[in-house]
């Protein structure tokens, strides 16, 4: 069984999202890493994945994690929708949403992205809000806030671009 998620960056003005075709089988720790992808990032900033019913560590009820290597696809998503942060400290938190089940396609290799929009945001300027500012002075070279603001962010980074084949691609 195939679960194609709407994955989205929560906050993000304009809409960052990924729709992907995943095995329901697949491991959190697999998830987390096809989500890592699907946005661009490097996956050297710890993560965390909170569902309905509890996922991340709860310090109050001295609860341990679960552990994602364990718990499936299907299993988060027992009530349609989980988050997933990447980065503790920038907080780039993710809405994934169920949107249907699909058999598996004779052929097809997963997992795979099917749609999506936008470029994923430069991994270190702080965060939706952060990009948010970048944003903001991206095309503004004579921002007093320019240089600091764009530090981390490639010649030629290009916020309205989405490549669905390099992304496609990158998955496997």
């Amino acid at each position: 069984m195939i679960v194609r998620v709407h994955a989205s960056l929560i906050e993000a003005v304009p809409p960052v999202w990924r729709r992907l075709d995943l095995p329901a089988a697949m491991s959190l720790a697999e998830v987390s890493d096809a989500l890592l992808t699907a946005f661009g990032f490097s996956g050297e900033q710890q993560h965390l994945f909170t569902t309905p019913y509890g996922l991340a560590a709860d310090v109050e009820a001295n609860l341990p994690a679960a552990d994602e290597r364990t718990v499936t696809l299907a299993e988060a998503l027992a009530r349609g929708t989980f988050q997933y942060r990447y980065d503790l400290g920038d907080a780039w938190d993710v809405l994934v949403r169920a949107e249907k089940r699909l058999p598996v396609e004779p052929g097809a290799e997963y997992p795979r992205c099917v749609g999506g929009e936008r470029a994923g945001p430069p991994e270190h300027v702080g965060g939706v809000h952060g990009y948010a500012a970048l944003l903001a002075v991206l095309d503004h070279p004579g921002h007093p806030d320019h240089a600091q603001l764009t530090e981390f962010v490639d010649d030629g980074f290009d916020p309205a671009a989405f490549d669905l084949a390099a992304v496609d691609d990158a998955l496997r």
